[in-house]
């Protein structure tokens, strides 16, 4: 996983070229999707927020998480991809690890979470919405199942 910074302009900004090609040149993102511009450095996408800011097409700023793994029901609400890359907002979501349990009880509770995982990585990390972490710590309790809570800051 790495962490990105994702700076949203106004949709209107596909309209005005001219603008976009002096923000491409300014604040050079790593990636476009949409009008969400990419970038790995804070202080370039410091640049681009400004930038945007000054022309008052600045929507918002995102902490973003770029990973792989499988989709969730709720992922496109909280993410999206470009390409073969998923992009997570991290703001509003809370990840977890299960340790210490069988394999079963594993699978079990799971099953239970599956609706409310907004992504799961290869590495078996569970992202789900921030608001549901009191559910999620009451499924895997009910399971037997330990869950080790990661700090998305890091």
């Amino acid at each position: 996983m790495q962490n990105f910074i994702g700076v949203e302009a106004n949709p209107i900004i596909s309209d005005l070229t001219d603008f976009e090609e002096l923000l491409l040149s300014a604040a050079p993102p790593l990636l476009v999707h949409k009008n969400i511009y990419i970038y790995s450095e804070q202080k370039v996408a410091d640049i681009a927020s400004s930038f945007l800011a000054e022309a008052d097409l600045h929507e918002e700023t995102h902490q973003l998480i770029k990973t792989s793994g499988t989709v969730g029901e709720e992922f496109y609400d909280y993410g999206f991809h470009s390409g073969v890359d998923f992009f997570l907002f991290s703001n509003d979501l809370s990840a977890f690890r299960l340790t210490g349990c069988s394999e079963v009880q594993t699978e079990m509770a799971l099953l239970q979470l599956e609706e409310h995982l907004v992504f799961t990585t290869v590495e078996g990390i569970y992202f789900t919405i921030d608001h549901y972490t009191d559910l999620v710590l009451g499924i895997v309790k009910a399971y037997g199942v330990k869950v080790a809570l990661l700090d998305l800051d890091k």
